[in-house]
């Protein structure tokens, strides 16, 4: 390594953005980076005897060791430097010695133990480590930077050599543009730099028009649905890709990319809900939506925090999201959804050594803070109908009343169903938070080792619909891509009516048709379902079991919960699923929910009113 290169090793960042956690953030982020370390540094193995686990962290929920266990070095170092505890710089040192087992000759690593799993996560563990050798590579002896920084040279080459705009799903190659330049910056490599550069530019033609979504989160990333539908995924654009094409565009002064971000964060932020979660019910990848996020991208809060002195609403953005992500925390670590521990289920440690790199590089910013910002989330002062032509989505806003409805057709795979048909894939109320949440229609685990197993033998979809048995055959709204959705502003109420067809979880039609419609007012929400008889409407309703439902009447029940009452009032009888079950759960996007159901006898209508407050 040369003279310069290693003092670019030591060299501070502090330049890089020019905004940092305002001061009433600071003390929340040291807090919960904190809680998490000494998570993880709990569940750390310390077996010098044996190689193969020494220094990875045993993952509660999978019950296996993560290759991406390494990316923990960085914030493990933070909070050494907070502390100056020598645990979590003994800790760092030891996860760092445990990436050997997914050292690849190449100059990668592996996303598995398996080495001829997937490389492209070496991106992130070469951030990781990047930024723990600059920002904090004084707390190692001077061997330890060496080599570390040695092997960082090895992995910057894989991604220069193997990283185009069409290396995996476009989440890899925006990654790329900030790795590449920072680690050529380090490294004294000019060309890494100018390959940085040139991703960067390309990425410019990957934002959607005229919404400014990114795409490319599925392939092939280029092809548009029958219904005009790009893949989208929003948990991974503003978790990963969009922040990472932030920092390189500080770091290289590229104003261009800078500009196309802001706008693109800007877009994005039209889905956070008023309690900081996201709503990614419809995005292509949503089979890993937990509610706060993505289950192993890094998080949001650094990129909406470095723009909170410029952007409205950004600041607002990361305090609420802040706020959640401490919510969801339980025993140091960050669990899948805000019902994971009420289920009594694991969490996965693969949330919490990737989002915890997020709360370090917000403390280790280091710039002047920015004002706290009153500005309230886009979608607290919305008022209307949003259409997003490119995923085929609406947002509507009545009142306290906000609601998803979604119809985009882009799958990420065959069989792997996000909500769609012009199902009502959220809905959320200022008083008492999330009622509906779609989810997953069967719970795949597309990434196996990068999704937790299901805690429940039983798979009950979240998202509202209309199912029916014919004969052998089961037919639901979950599978119909071709519903025609009507929306319309009427000035009171804000009208959805929805024609789809019965299908089965190939897409074959058979099951008869279905008219659904919602209306949204200031008082309730109305949904009104005509289907064949012997339809069932499914109406998921989350709820905690401390969240004791009260039957009124055969046709009306009461959920007490924080913040308010909920009513449910239906046509005809309202009831829970045949088994009685109280609760079910999924893990997309973490919920529990109270199973309601309101069997169609006939050929007339049947309507459920909620109401809440």
């Amino acid at each position: 390594m040369t003279r310069r290169a290693f003092h670019s090793l030591m060299a501070g960042v502090a330049l890089d953005r020019p905004a940092a956690a305002a001061p009433t953030l600071r003390p929340a982020l040291q807090s919960l980076l904190l809680d998490w370390c000494d998570g993880l540094v709990g569940l750390q193995i310390d077996q010098p005897s044996n190689p193969a686990e020494h220094g990875a962290f045993r993952c509660p929920a999978c019950n296996s060791l993560h290759g991406r266990c390494a990316d923990a070095v960085y914030p493990l170092l933070t909070a050494a430097g907070l502390t100056r505890s020598a645990r979590y710089q003994q800790a760092a040192i030891r996860v760092m010695q445990w990436t050997r087992n997914v050292d690849a000759p190449d100059g990668s690593w592996t996303n598995e133990t398996d080495p001829t799993s997937w490389k492209g996560t070496t991106v992130f563990g070469s951030l990781a480590q990047a930024w723990a050798l600059e920002r904090h590579g004084d707390l190692l002896e001077s061997s330890v930077r060496q080599a570390w920084g040695r092997r960082l040279r090895r992995a910057g080459e894989f991604i220069r050599k193997t990283f185009d705009i069409a290396y995996g799903n476009i989440n890899y190659p925006l990654t790329a543009t900030h790795a590449l330049f920072l680690l050529g910056r380090m490294l004294d490599e000019p060309e890494w730099q100018a390959r940085a550069r040139e991703l960067a530019r390309q990425s410019l033609g990957y934002f959607t028009e005229p919404s400014r979504l990114l795409f490319g989160e599925g392939h092939p990333e280029d092809r548009i649905s029958p219904l005009g539908c790009r893949p989208v995924d929003l948990g991974y654009n503003v978790e990963e890709s969009l922040p990472a094409l932030l920092d390189y565009s500080w770091m290289a002064s590229d104003e261009q990319v800078r500009a196309a971000v802001r706008r693109s964060l800007r877009a994005h932020l039209a889905f956070m809900l008023p309690d900081g979660g996201w709503d990614n019910s419809w995005g292509t990848r949503s089979f890993k939506w937990t509610y706060w996020g993505s289950r192993t991208s890094d998080g949001a809060l650094s990129a909406y925090l470095s723009l909170s002195g410029k952007e409205p609403g950004f600041y607002t953005a990361a305090e609420r999201h802040l706020t959640l992500l401490r919510r969801c925390t339980a025993g140091g670590l960050l669990y899948g959804g805000p019902h994971l521990a009420a289920r009594g289920a694991q969490p996965c440690v693969h949330h919490t050594f990737t989002h915890a790199k997020v709360l370090a590089d917000a403390l280790d910013a280091g710039l002047p803070p920015s004002p706290v910002d009153p500005t309230p989330l886009p979608r607290e002062s919305a008022d209307g109908i949003h259409f997003f032509p490119e995923i085929a989505t609406w947002l509507a806003a009545r009142g306290p009343w906000m609601a998803t409805v979604t119809r985009n057709d882009w799958l990420y795979q065959p069989g792997v169903w996000h909500p769609t048909g012009g199902a009502i894939s959220m809905l959320y109320h200022r008083a008492v938070g999330p009622l509906l949440a779609g989810s997953m229609a069967r719970y795949r685990r597309v990434e196996a080792h990068n999704m937790q197993p299901s805690p429940d033998e039983e798979d009950y979809p979240l998202t509202p619909r209309v199912d029916r048995m014919v004969g052998e055959r089961e037919f639901s709204t979950l599978y119909d891509l071709s519903a025609n959705v009507r929306a319309q502003d009427q000035g009171g109420a804000i009208r959805f009516d929805v024609e789809g067809e019965l299908c089965d979880s190939s897409g074959a039609r058979g099951g008869g048709r279905v008219a659904m419609s919602y209306r949204i007012a200031a008082d309730s929400t109305e949904i009104s379902v005509a289907a064949p008889e012997g339809s069932s409407f499914a109406l998921p309703l989350i709820a905690l079991p401390t969240e004791t439902l009260h039957p009124i009447a055969g046709d009306t029940i009461a959920i007490a919960r924080s913040g308010g009452t909920v009513r449910v009032h239906a046509s005809g009888p309202l009831g829970l699923r045949d088994d009685g079950r109280a609760r079910v759960f999924n893990l997309v996007p973490g919920f529990l929910a109270a199973p309601l159901v309101i069997e169609i006898t006939d050929a007339r209508p049947v309507t459920c009113t909620i109401q809440a407050g």
